[in-house]
């Protein structure tokens, strides 16, 4: 098996596997208690939230290769183009546009399993699906340095923070879970049996 479908596979079986049991607690605690049956910010019970949650799964699972010629990175920056082009043409969004662009820069200035495949990387970069609803429910955000005061006293006594968290929770999740497979399988961030049987080979 390639490690191009092994590493999509993985990321798909990792989310399926804990959208399962997640949610078999939801339901069961909705039942067992009266609770709705949104109650559980871990997944999204939206038929589309649970299909981009699936799709961030993969793509993240797939993301750490992007670091070196390959079919993840055929993608992502497919993916990339296509946003970008997005925001400059349609969304007059030139400060999101370049940002993206700066960044899309970064894994091919970097060796093979560099930042791409560390742990920090994984727990850090789904966070932009914490970050995106903020940025959202915050309409003067990139309108000058000189406001970043006051979104900042704002962040902090703002009522409704944890509600525009918890919105990006289930995808922060998948994206995270998605992560965490590539590295489980590239033997990173456990030594896996197959990563073992894997250098084995190769010595």
């Amino acid at each position: 098996m390639s490690m191009f479908r092994e590493h999509w596979l993985g990321g798909l079986t990792a989310y399926s596997t804990f959208f399962i049991i997640s949610l078999i607690a939801t339901i069961s605690v909705s039942i067992l208690y009266g609770l709705p049956f949104d109650w559980n910010p871990t997944i999204s019970m939206d038929p589309l939230g649970i299909l981009g949650c699936f799709a961030i799964a993969l793509l993240f699972g797939l993301w750490p290769d992007v670091d070196i010629k390959s079919k993840s990175q055929q993608i992502f920056y497919t993916v990339l183009f296509l946003l970008n082009a997005s925001l400059i043409l349609s969304l007059k969004r030139y400060l999101e546009a370049a940002l993206l662009g700066l960044f899309a820069m970064l894994p091919i200035l970097s060796r093979h399993r560099g930042w791409t495949h560390s742990k920090i990387s994984m727990i850090l970069l789904p966070g932009v699906f914490l970050v995106i609803p903020i940025y959202v429910a915050y309409p003067n955000w990139g309108t000058g340095w000189k406001e970043l005061p006051e979104l900042l006293d704002s962040l902090v006594t703002w009522e409704g923070l944890p509600d525009i968290l918890r919105s990006g929770l289930a995808f922060y999740l998948a994206g995270l879970i998605g992560y965490a497979s590539h590295l489980y399988l590239d033997g990173i961030l456990f030594r896996s049996r197959k990563a073992q049987q894997r250098k084995v080979r190769t010595n």
